[in-house]
């Protein structure tokens, strides 16, 4: 066993797979499975958009959530919003002035961490297209058992049942906190605890986005 596949296993990630420029027709995509929970993300841009659209700064960024169900609600507005959030601080924006880029995530599988999921994938998608980036970004999902323990990326089973679930999003230069969203009651302790474990593990996400572009920069090249 791989020093890779140790660390996965201690961490108790899910194991990850991933296709690059799955869709022809987009400038950027990308298929991410985290265990069984599957997502896809294309993006298009930077494209010209209609002057009232327009900033004179930097690109518009839109965000595009499509579920399974089709209809849209109040929880993929949500998704949106975070993805949208945490694109922002990573994309070179200025760069890009009186344009825009759309980011498209469609739901194939959820079966726990999937907004997670998505934002991965949305970051792989980012990297696929050749947008200039500050930084790229890894999520990583915790819950917190009836006991207090901290599962690191935990399945459908274990969230049914959770006290509280955790969500971090960290920059790959200083490891920092870009993005986190919770639900559910913890201590500020334990709090503290799932930020430092996930922190630890978004190593290995970032390992794996490393690994993916090597591999198709090999294929081009």
């Amino acid at each position: 066993m791989g020093a890779e596949e140790q660390n996965i296993k201690e961490f108790k990630l899910k194991p990850m797979k991933c296709e690059l420029n799955f869709l022809s027709k987009s400038d950027g995509s990308a298929i991410l499975s985290q265990g069984e929970t599957v997502a896809l993300a294309s993006v298009n841009g930077p494209l010209d958009v209609k002057m009232q659209s327009q900033s004179i700064e930097k690109s518009t960024l839109e965000v595009l959530f499509c579920s399974k169900g089709g209809k849209p609600s109040v929880g993929d507005r949500y998704k949106e919003n975070i993805i949208r959030q945490t694109c922002e601080t990573a994309i070179l924006s200025s760069l890009y002035p009186r344009t825009a880029i759309t980011i498209t995530i469609q739901e194939l599988e959820d079966y726990g961490g999937f907004l997670s999921c998505c934002l991965n994938t949305a970051c792989l998608a980012l990297v696929n297209s050749g947008v200039a980036m500050r930084h790229v970004f890894a999520a990583v999902s915790c819950a917190l058992d009836d006991r207090g323990n901290i599962l690191l990326e935990p399945t459908q089973q274990q969230l049914e049942t959770a006290r509280a679930t955790m969500n971090f999003v960290f920059d790959s230069r200083q490891k920092s906190l870009v993005t986190s969203f919770t639900e559910g009651a913890f201590s500020e302790d334990t709090y503290k605890e799932a930020l430092a474990r996930c922190r630890s593990a978004s190593d290995l996400v970032f390992s794996f986005y490393r690994d993916i572009v090597t591999k198709y920069s090999k294929v081009i090249g």
